[in-house]
């Protein structure tokens, strides 16, 4: 199974992309992806409760389980004054 995963912001500057694709085998979850993504570059700040995780652009969970050709997005908390 193959899902994607967008990157915006900083995520993107630090990626040196917009959107990869993440094999996976089995039942996955978002967590699984996040940690695959950890690994692939560890110099991307994803700590805590430093983003939003969305799926097919609902707001998603860590342990939401995923599907073929699922789209992951970890949303940056955007601030302002």
């Amino acid at each position: 199974m193959v899902v994607s995963v967008q990157f915006h912001g900083a995520q993107r500057a630090a990626t040196q992309s917009k959107e990869i694709q993440v094999p996976l085998s089995g039942d996955r979850k978002v967590s699984d992806v996040l940690l695959y993504i950890k690994n692939c570059y560890p110099g991307l700040e994803l700590n805590g409760n430093d983003f939003l995780v969305t799926v097919n652009n609902r707001v998603s969970t860590m342990n939401h389980l995923l599907n073929p050709d699922d789209k992951i997005t970890f949303l940056p908390h955007i601030g302002g004054g």
